[in-house]
């Protein structure tokens, strides 16, 4: 039975030459279906679904009186045939006229009913003639329906169809312009010629052992295009088989971005280890140098330090002569002036040379504190470098850690697929 909502999307062609009959059902009819045009004979019939046939608005449905003037029910009909052979018709007749039935089939018609017409009868007539083009109708919005997901699919889907011996029987659009080959091209090459030569050989063969046996496959696969560039797919495989004939349907998606991608990133840690260890080499060498240069300045200090007291022991040892000079030009005579002046000489020169000395013990203490501040400084920047090292040492061990993670998932991303 057909759904009621549906013949009120339909347009009925209503003729009957007596009028009241005519404008009873007419109202009926109108309130079943989206709209209803009368016609009082046959011509005037014909002529109605000729102006409906050439606009947008066709009528879906026929229903005519047998006998009418002008032009009969029949000989509309045929005038009908000429434009339209499927629209359904049902004829009202008063009597059952034999003759005018078997011309009717011939003319493709519906069904008929007997006047005076049950409308629960002539409703059931109605929609069996309305429901080859209901059906249809389902039958279209499916298929435009389905087409619409198979366009879909093509667009971002890559199909391709080939026999138990790899050859390609069947390519889509998106699988020919990733491959860069031509249908026939690929027919030519066959499944053997547009898998990666670094797919190994025997994870092909087991590939083809488990799709034998009637399991679907899955699993990314490595391809090379015309141009000799890599692409990659997640492909799911399966057998079919048709008309005697087995045959195996891949339908596979791009990963070609996110392996890029991924060997990308891959290339990326590779060069920050190696840029780590490039820098790490030049903190070790470094420190090393610094290390050195301590050692050095610290082989140094006893040397400075023994220097130090054996010039403190001279100044002490003339300070000690200066003083006794001293105490002597207090106590002796005026008949030891001419002496005296001499050895005031001699403690001038004395006073001279302790200058001299205390010059060259300020100068030491001078140069044995900057080496002692240079020596603060060494030790603070090695300590600074120390700390330095520790973390980056430290930095490392993250560092080879997250890449031995990042190498184990690379691993599992890179183990050979197809």
């Amino acid at each position: 039975m057909v759904n009621s909502e549906f013949l009120k999307e339909q347009v009925l062609l209503f003729v009957e030459d007596e009028d009241l009959a005519r404008e009873q059902l007419g109202k009926i009819l109108t309130r079943l279906f989206k709209k209803v045009i009368l016609a009082a004979n046959g011509q005037e019939g014909f002529e109605k679904f000729k102006d409906s046939f050439n606009s947008e608005e066709k009528i879906d449905l026929i229903i005519s009186d047998i006998n009418m003037p002008i032009l009969s029910g029949l000989e509309m009909l045929e005038k009908i045939r000429e434009l339209d052979s499927i629209v359904p018709l049902i004829y009202t007749t008063a009597r059952s006229e034999t003759e005018n039935i078997i011309k009717a089939i011939d003319l493709n018609v519906s069904s008929y009913i007997l006047k005076p017409i049950d409308t629960a009868i002539l409703i059931k007539k109605m929609s069996d003639a309305c429901e080859k083009k209901y059906i249809q109708n389902q039958l279209d919005e499916k298929q435009n329906e389905l087409k619409k997901y198979l366009e879909a699919v093509d667009d971002v889907a890559l199909i391709y169809k080939m026999d138990i011996n790899g050859n390609i029987l069947f390519a889509n659009k998106s699988l020919l312009e990733t491959s860069k080959y031509s249908i026939d091209e690929l027919k030519q090459i066959g499944f053997y010629g547009l898998i990666h030569p670094d797919i190994p050989k025997e994870y092909i063969e087991k590939t083809w052992s488990i799709l034998k046996e009637g399991t679907n496959w899955s699993g990314n696969t490595k391809f090379l295009s015309k141009d000799g560039e890599a692409f990659y797919l997640k492909n799911t495989i399966f057998k079919l088989n048709t008309n005697n004939c087995t045959e195996y349907i891949t339908i596979g998606f791009s990963t070609t971005k996110e392996n890029i991608e991924k060997r990308e990133f891959q290339k990326k840690v590779i060069k920050t280890l190696q840029d780590f260890n490039k820098k790490e080499y030049a903190y070790k060498k470094s420190f090393q140098e610094l290390s050195d240069r301590i050692k050095q300045l610290e082989s140094y200090i006893p040397r400075l330090q023994e220097e130090l007291e054996e010039q403190k022991a001279k100044t002490l040892s003339r300070q000690r002569q200066l003083d006794h000079y001293e105490l002597q030009m207090h106590n002796v005579d005026e008949k030891y002036y001419g002496h005296m002046t001499t050895k005031s000489k001699e403690a001038e020169e004395y006073s001279k040379n302790v200058l001299l000395l205390k010059q060259e013990k300020n100068t030491l203490v001078e140069k044995i504190k900057n080496q002692q501040e240079e020596i603060a400084a060494t030790k603070k920047e090695l300590a600074l470098l120390t700390e330095t090292n520790e973390q980056k040492n430290k930095r490392i061990l993250e560092l080879k850690d997250v890449i031995k993670s990042l190498e184990t998932k690379i691993k599992e991303l890179t183990e050979p697929s197809e």
